[in-house]
């Protein structure tokens, strides 16, 4: 799946008992959700939590998942161990948490189904070290075609700081949007797409809203969830409006003139045509927002 595909990735404790439905469809819009057996599962939980997740495997053994499903491992040797385990075949791949440049190689060699997808997740210390994020990222580039995207730890990198999230402000108005800035400039330009961090504050949607419109701005096209009230608002937001569309369609038409008007902005093909190769992805996946207003396009 890509970035785009993913929408707002739910995340779900191994223990939860809505995962196996939610990941055959229950829930009416999501498009991905991530199993996970790591922070938000108990030390004295794990082994129950991993016999539950070799249960609802056999389950997509006879019936695969109608939705993307990931799982989040503890560590490298329980990553080693999920990927043995009847019906592993039928998930779509591995969020790798707490990754390093040390640790990479490593959580690599214990992915040994070579059609599942990694999410890399950058939450340790590095994350504040741009020469390591270049190193990073050249270490992941020749498996760049197997990369969903490279999840940030928001929550994890502040409490490297002490802090946590603000309830009132987005991530990009205190600490955490410099990282976004530095994880995001070390890897959108090497053909990896970055996933936004959560949001934890889960009942502050307007605040929500506002910060996935600025992940959209940084290029950060996924955003994990962590209460179902939130998919709405981030994938709804992933929706361009049909100004953005038409802009979009003209820029990648090849008769289009090399520069031209519309709506009061100037568009560029040459350097607007990856930007409207991703509003068509956005349209195709979560659709078009609202109606054109304004005058035609036309030659600048």
């Amino acid at each position: 799946m890509s970035a785009i595909d993913l929408g707002a990735s739910l995340y779900v404790p191994a223990l939860n008992a809505n995962a196996e439905r939610l990941a055959y469809g229950e829930m009416q819009g999501l498009r991905s959700i991530v199993i996970c057996l790591e922070d938000s599962i108990r030390e004295d939980q794990v082994g129950r939590a991993l016999r539950e997740l070799g249960r609802i495997l056999l389950q997509f053994a006879g019936r695969p998942p109608a939705i993307g499903v990931y799982v989040r491992p503890r560590d490298i040797g329980m990553l080693a161990h999920i990927c043995s385990l009847p019906g592993i075949d039928r998930i779509q791949g591995f969020v790798l948490p707490k990754v390093t440049t040390s640790s990479l190689p490593l959580w690599l060699s214990a992915v040994m189904h070579d059609d599942h997808a990694i999410m890399p997740t950058i939450e340790g210390d590095e994350a504040f070290d741009r020469s390591a994020l270049a190193r990073l990222c050249d270490q992941l580039r020749p498996y760049v075609h197997r990369v969903s995207a490279v999840r940030i730890g928001g929550n994890d990198i502040l409490g490297l700081l002490g802090i946590r999230r603000s309830r009132v402000r987005s991530a990009y108005e205190g600490p955490l949007g410099n990282v976004i800035r530095d994880i995001a400039g070390a890897f959108i330009p090497n053909g990896f797409s970055v996933a936004a961090p959560v949001f934890e504050h889960y009942a502050a949607l307007d605040v929500l809203r506002t910060e996935v419109e600025q992940d959209i701005e940084h290029g950060l096209l996924t955003k994990s969830a962590i209460h179902p009230s939130q998919i709405a608002v981030i994938q709804g937001a992933y929706r361009p409006s049909a100004i953005e569309m038409a802009e979009a369609r003209t820029i990648l038409d090849v008769s289009t003139p090399a520069v031209f008007g519309s709506h009061g902005s100037m568009c560029e093909p040459a350097t607007h045509a990856r930007w409207a190769q991703s509003i068509v992805s956005r349209a195709r996946i979560h659709g078009v927002r609202d109606q054109v207003r304004g005058p035609e396009a036309k030659v600048a």
